[in-house]
Protein backbone atom coordinates (compact mmCIF):
# COMPACT_ATOMS: atom_id res chain seq x y z
CA UNK A 1 0.00 0.00 0.00
CA UNK A 2 2.28 2.00 1.01
CA UNK A 3 4.43 2.16 -2.65
CA UNK A 4 1.13 3.02 -4.30
CA UNK A 5 1.37 6.45 -2.36
CA UNK A 6 5.05 6.59 -3.39
CA UNK A 7 4.35 5.49 -7.05
CA UNK A 8 1.29 8.31 -6.74
CA UNK A 9 3.05 10.55 -5.26
CA UNK A 10 6.01 10.45 -8.14
CA UNK A 11 3.56 10.60 -11.00
CA UNK A 12 1.63 13.70 -9.37
CA UNK A 13 5.55 15.37 -8.85
CA UNK A 14 6.66 14.66 -12.19
CA UNK A 15 3.88 15.31 -14.41
CA UNK A 16 3.69 18.57 -13.02
CA UNK A 17 6.65 19.56 -13.77
CA UNK A 18 5.97 19.00 -17.19
CA UNK A 19 3.06 21.26 -17.39
CA UNK A 20 4.97 24.37 -17.89
CA UNK A 21 4.30 27.20 -19.60
CA UNK A 22 5.12 28.62 -22.94
CA UNK A 23 6.95 31.27 -23.97
CA UNK A 24 5.19 33.90 -26.06
CA UNK A 25 6.14 34.10 -29.58
CA UNK A 26 7.11 37.66 -30.59
CA UNK A 27 7.52 37.56 -33.96
CA UNK A 28 9.06 35.36 -36.75
CA UNK A 29 12.33 36.17 -38.68
CA UNK A 30 12.86 34.93 -42.03
CA UNK A 31 16.43 34.53 -43.38
CA UNK A 32 18.02 32.80 -46.52
CA UNK A 33 21.52 32.27 -48.00
CA UNK A 34 22.74 30.59 -51.44
CA UNK A 35 25.33 28.47 -51.42
CA UNK A 36 27.14 26.48 -54.17
CA UNK A 37 28.92 23.13 -53.38
CA UNK A 38 31.33 21.91 -56.04
CA UNK A 39 31.32 18.88 -57.58
CA UNK A 40 33.37 15.34 -56.24
CA UNK A 41 33.20 16.62 -52.65
CA UNK A 42 34.02 12.68 -51.28
CA UNK A 43 31.13 10.61 -48.55
CA UNK A 44 33.82 9.93 -46.11
CA UNK A 45 33.93 12.92 -44.37
CA UNK A 46 31.45 15.69 -43.84
CA UNK A 47 32.08 18.99 -45.59
CA UNK A 48 32.05 22.16 -44.13
CA UNK A 49 30.91 25.66 -45.73
CA UNK A 50 31.14 29.21 -43.83
CA UNK A 51 28.85 31.61 -44.96
CA UNK A 52 29.81 35.02 -43.42
CA UNK A 53 28.13 38.56 -42.73
CA UNK A 54 24.74 37.09 -43.53
CA UNK A 55 22.39 40.00 -42.95
CA UNK A 56 19.39 38.95 -39.84
CA UNK A 57 17.80 42.48 -39.91
CA UNK A 58 17.12 41.89 -36.12
CA UNK A 59 16.71 45.65 -35.44
CA UNK A 60 14.21 46.40 -37.97
CA UNK A 61 12.16 43.34 -37.38
CA UNK A 62 12.02 44.63 -33.64
CA UNK A 63 11.12 48.29 -34.74
CA UNK A 64 8.34 46.70 -36.84
CA UNK A 65 6.76 44.58 -34.61
CA UNK A 66 6.99 46.98 -32.13
CA UNK A 67 9.11 45.40 -29.61
CA UNK A 68 12.71 46.04 -27.48
CA UNK A 69 15.87 43.81 -27.24
CA UNK A 70 14.50 43.99 -23.55
CA UNK A 71 11.61 42.02 -24.03
CA UNK A 72 13.27 39.27 -25.90
CA UNK A 73 14.16 35.86 -23.90
CA UNK A 74 15.33 33.50 -26.60
CA UNK A 75 16.00 33.12 -30.48
CA UNK A 76 15.42 29.75 -31.52
CA UNK A 77 15.61 27.64 -35.02
CA UNK A 78 12.21 27.02 -35.72
CA UNK A 79 12.23 25.20 -39.59
CA UNK A 80 14.29 24.70 -42.81
CA UNK A 81 14.18 23.65 -46.28
CA UNK A 82 17.31 23.20 -48.70
CA UNK A 83 16.38 24.00 -52.25
CA UNK A 84 18.11 23.71 -55.70
CA UNK A 85 17.88 26.64 -57.90
CA UNK A 86 18.38 24.34 -60.60
CA UNK A 87 15.39 22.84 -61.79
CA UNK A 88 15.37 19.05 -62.08
CA UNK A 89 18.68 18.80 -60.19
CA UNK A 90 18.36 15.54 -57.72
CA UNK A 91 19.37 15.96 -54.07
CA UNK A 92 19.13 12.09 -53.74
CA UNK A 93 22.93 11.66 -53.20
CA UNK A 94 23.06 14.03 -49.55
CA UNK A 95 22.90 12.09 -46.46
CA UNK A 96 22.72 14.74 -43.86
CA UNK A 97 22.81 18.30 -43.83
CA UNK A 98 23.18 20.99 -40.50
CA UNK A 99 23.74 24.27 -39.55
CA UNK A 100 25.49 26.39 -36.92
CA UNK A 101 25.75 29.86 -36.16
CA UNK A 102 29.50 30.89 -35.36
CA UNK A 103 30.74 33.39 -33.09
CA UNK A 104 32.89 35.93 -35.29
CA UNK A 105 35.45 36.38 -33.47
CA UNK A 106 36.08 32.57 -32.40
CA UNK A 107 34.39 30.12 -35.29
CA UNK A 108 35.18 27.15 -33.18
CA UNK A 109 32.34 28.67 -30.77
CA UNK A 110 29.22 27.52 -32.48
CA UNK A 111 25.75 26.40 -31.57
CA UNK A 112 23.49 24.36 -33.64
CA UNK A 113 20.15 26.28 -35.36
CA UNK A 114 18.70 23.27 -37.74
CA UNK A 115 19.24 19.55 -38.45
CA UNK A 116 17.55 17.03 -40.30
CA UNK A 117 15.50 14.65 -37.98
CA UNK A 118 17.29 11.04 -37.52
CA UNK A 119 20.39 12.57 -39.16
CA UNK A 120 19.16 10.90 -42.60
CA UNK A 121 17.54 12.19 -45.59
CA UNK A 122 15.16 9.87 -47.00
CA UNK A 123 16.27 7.99 -50.52
CA UNK A 124 14.21 10.22 -53.02
CA UNK A 125 14.51 13.11 -52.11
CA UNK A 126 14.85 15.09 -55.16
CA UNK A 127 14.49 18.85 -55.22
CA UNK A 128 14.13 19.89 -51.52
CA UNK A 129 15.34 18.78 -48.08
CA UNK A 130 13.54 19.77 -44.95
CA UNK A 131 15.16 21.13 -41.38
CA UNK A 132 13.80 21.44 -37.84
CA UNK A 133 15.22 23.99 -35.44
CA UNK A 134 16.79 22.73 -32.20
CA UNK A 135 15.96 23.91 -28.75
CA UNK A 136 19.58 26.03 -28.44
CA UNK A 137 19.29 29.32 -27.65
CA UNK A 138 20.66 31.72 -30.45
CA UNK A 139 19.91 35.22 -28.69
CA UNK A 140 23.70 36.15 -28.06
CA UNK A 141 24.16 35.76 -32.50
CA UNK A 142 20.94 36.67 -34.16
CA UNK A 143 20.96 40.21 -32.19
CA UNK A 144 23.93 41.71 -33.93
CA UNK A 145 23.51 42.95 -37.79
CA UNK A 146 25.07 39.85 -38.86
CA UNK A 147 26.10 36.17 -38.51
CA UNK A 148 28.79 33.82 -39.49
CA UNK A 149 27.13 30.74 -40.77
CA UNK A 150 28.49 27.21 -41.32
CA UNK A 151 26.52 24.79 -43.43
CA UNK A 152 27.60 21.39 -43.46
CA UNK A 153 27.09 18.52 -45.33
CA UNK A 154 27.93 14.94 -46.01
CA UNK A 155 27.23 12.43 -49.14
CA UNK A 156 25.74 8.92 -49.28
CA UNK A 157 27.50 8.90 -53.41
CA UNK A 158 29.61 11.53 -55.03
CA UNK A 159 27.50 14.54 -55.85
CA UNK A 160 28.40 14.53 -60.26
CA UNK A 161 26.85 18.14 -60.85
CA UNK A 162 27.80 21.22 -58.84
CA UNK A 163 24.93 22.09 -56.26
CA UNK A 164 23.07 25.22 -56.23
CA UNK A 165 21.06 25.65 -53.59
CA UNK A 166 19.35 28.13 -51.07
CA UNK A 167 18.73 27.58 -47.38
CA UNK A 168 15.75 29.24 -46.11
CA UNK A 169 15.09 29.34 -42.74
CA UNK A 170 12.74 30.90 -39.71
CA UNK A 171 13.71 31.91 -36.51
CA UNK A 172 11.35 32.18 -33.80
CA UNK A 173 12.18 34.96 -31.38
CA UNK A 174 10.29 34.61 -28.13
CA UNK A 175 9.50 36.86 -24.98
CA UNK A 176 9.53 36.03 -21.43
CA UNK A 177 6.77 34.66 -19.45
Amino acid sequence: MNYRHYILGLIICLSSFSCRKQQPVLFEMDMFFDINIPVGLNTIEDHFFIIEDVPTFFEQQLTANGFTIDEVDQILGATGEFTTRVTGLNLDVISDIGLHVLDKQDHSLRKEVLYVFNDQIPFGTKTEIPMIGSIVNVKDFFTDETVDLEFRINFRGFNTEQIDGTLRFKLIVNGFE
